[in-house]
């Protein structure tokens, strides 16, 4: 099985924010930092306005509809900020590899990756998970670190769902053979 496609920058985005959306810790600390910044701004408002001696139900208030506002609108400036940062990476000499053309051959050893400034080989076992979402496929090494395969890359929805059925058996099929394969060494020595 061959795919040639593009990576995009989108594509790229996309893979974070679908990253920063659905892994745990990421999302621990963005509701830690709006619990942090709305308690700051109530607890620091009323403070300011005690110290003055203008604290009221009404300044209280304020604060409270304002620290409710920061807790609803800080992850999507976290979410911001970390496209602008992905640009940036991007932009970077060192990461240019990242988007461009790519060609990625499946066969019976595994996976190869191909494109500018990118000769990589991986074996089945070698990823965690295979990944449908909504504009692409990610094909996980890690908890982190996964291989884009945009849209782009197959004729219809059809073939996705083939090369994603594909890749899921190949990856079952390793890891199952990798105890046996490790079982029998042990035997040997």
């Amino acid at each position: 099985m061959e795919l040639s496609y593009t990576i995009s920058e989108q594509d790229f985005i996309d893979y974070n924010m679908y990253f920063i959306d659905h892994d745990p810790v990421t999302q621990k600390t963005i509701r830690r930092m709006q619990l942090l910044l709305a308690g700051l701004v109530i607890v620091g408002g009323a403070a300011l306005m005690y110290g003055v001696g203008t604290l009221t139900p009404v300044s209280v208030a304020v604060y409270v509809a304002l620290a409710a506002g920061i807790y609803v609108y800080a992850p999507r400036g976290f979410k911001n900020k970390a496209k602008k940062n992905v640009r940036l990476t991007i932009k970077r000499a060192v990461n240019k590899h990242i988007c461009g053309q790519k060609l990625l051959t499946a066969d019976d050893e595994g996976v190869h990756l191909t494109g500018e400034d990118e000769d990589s080989r991986y074996p089945y076992d070698a990823f965690a998970r295979v990944t449908p979402v909504k504009r692409q496929v990610y094909l996980y090494l890690d908890d982190i670190s996964a291989l884009i395969v945009p849209d782009n890359a197959f004729a219809d929805g059809a073939e996705k769902e083939a090369f994603v059925r594909f890749l899921e058996e190949r990856i079952a099929a390793a890891k199952a053979a990798k105890p046996a394969e490790a079982d029998g060494q042990d035997e040997s020595n």
